[in-house]
């Protein structure tokens, strides 16, 4: 397996876009070629095309352990991110919630915090809850946080600028807590964005206690364009768009089947591969961090490291994805030094590509780090260790240009 990277670059922004894997474009090809027909017709090729469409849906579910029918196909992240979001308060306004109440963290993905700021504007009340240096949020504010007319906490599993791992299930625990003792109803409805999980976290929704889960086919090498919300039975959730009723009418359009089945091809060589694809990088960014500490003592971390990695905490402390890397450089200006690095062959970022628009980064603000000095490095399928080591060389020499 091979993959044409652009000759003689160093890629390190896997947290904000993966290269589709070879293997996925040969699944991508195949069914474009042989399953042209739409899934929604009634002759031999359409038969044929949602056949194909529900073994896609099957093997997306299976990555979650879930069951086909709770899986529904999404353009990507950000929109499965407003149907949990808005799709949900929309339910629980028409189950009687006059005054939703909406918790999220102040850390989520722009696709969250913005869904969260629309909706505010039209009644909810949204609760943002703060996180410590580590990026993670109190477990006992969450709980004083929680009232009768609370209809969904939204708190993300991996963030993607920092890779602190929240603790989801413990999220779960105190969510079935309120709603046996405060709203005595299945609300507040538990969603994650576990978009930047997928790769290095295992996601057995049943394990995790969530009712609504976001996957983005762009962050596991899949196609782009494709994601997935994961929609637990008897959820109460209704469409945001509307046309002709496809995936159980909460989202209609005709399916993108090649890139469902290349987004399904993902999906299964990431669990497949996890475990040791975990390891290795774990170890790269261990590498990249030691290097770092050798060339200028005073980097930081942005981001507690416990040196863990997962979702598999139980004690509400925050661990680090293996896959992201977010430091401070004292003095720097981080756009020209990210500038500077691509000059020399090498990619990385100052924040979340989709902050584009904003100077500074809230995440970083939001964990009290400096905003201004900040690189992050993700790392990934095709990153090896001589990459960590010319990059660390490429810093080393930019860096002297500061003295």
């Amino acid at each position: 397996m091979t993959l044409r990277l652009t000759k003689k670059r160093i890629y390190l922004d896997y947290a904000s876009l993966t290269p589709v894997d070879p293997r996925v474009i040969r699944e991508v090809r195949t069914f474009s070629a042989s399953e042209y027909a739409n899934p929604s017709s009634l002759y031999k090729e359409g038969v044929n095309a949602k056949e194909a469409l529900q073994d896609g849906r099957k093997r997306v579910a299976d990555f979650l352990h879930a069951h086909p029918d709770e899986i529904v196909f999404t353009s990507g992240g950000t929109e499965a991110n407003g149907l949990a979001l808005e799709g949900a308060g929309r339910t629980a306004h028409r189950n009687g919630i006059q005054k939703p109440h909406l918790i999220i963290s102040a850390i989520e993905h722009s696709s969250v915090i913005e869904v969260a700021n629309m909706m505010e504007k039209y009644g909810v009340e949204v609760t943002r809850l703060p996180v410590d240096a580590s990026g993670t949020i109190s477990l006992d504010e969450l709980r004083r946080s929680i009232k009768p007319s609370t209809f969904l906490v939204s708190i993300m599993t991996v963030n993607n600028e920092i890779g602190t791992v929240l603790p989801i299930r413990e999220i779960a625990k105190i969510i079935r807590h309120a709603r046996e003792h405060i709203t005595k109803t299945q609300y507040p409805l538990f969603h994650t964005d576990a978009a930047q999980a997928a790769l290095h976290s295992e996601l057995e929704v049943a394990k995790l206690g969530v009712d609504l889960l976001t996957l983005d086919s762009s962050k596991v090498y899949g196609p782009r364009g494709m994601g997935a919300l994961f929609v637990k039975r008897n959820t109460p959730i209704e469409p945001i768009m509307y046309g002709g009723g496809q995936e159980k009418g909460l989202r209609s359009g005709t399916e993108n089947l090649p890139g469902i089945m290349g987004f399904a091809k993902a999906l299964e060589i990431a669990g497949k591969e996890r475990e040791g694809e975990s390891v290795r990088i774990g170890k790269l960014r261990a590498e990249f961090i030691k290097q770092l500490k050798e060339v200028n003592a005073k980097i930081t971390i942005n981001g507690k490291d416990h040196g863990g990695h997962g979702i598999n905490n139980t004690d509400g402390d925050a661990h680090i994805s293996p896959h992201i890397l977010n430091i401070s450089i004292p003095h720097i200006d981080n756009e020209l030094f990210v500038l500077r690095l691509d000059a020399k062959g090498i990619a990385c970022s100052t924040k979340s590509s989709c902050l584009r628009d904003q100077d500074e980064s809230y995440v970083l603000s939001a964990i009290g780090a400096d905003s201004k000095t900040s690189l992050r490095f993700s790392f990934g399928r095709w990153t090896k260790k001589g990459d960590i080591s010319k990059t660390v060389k490429a810093i080393s020499i930019i860096l002297k240009s500061y003295v």
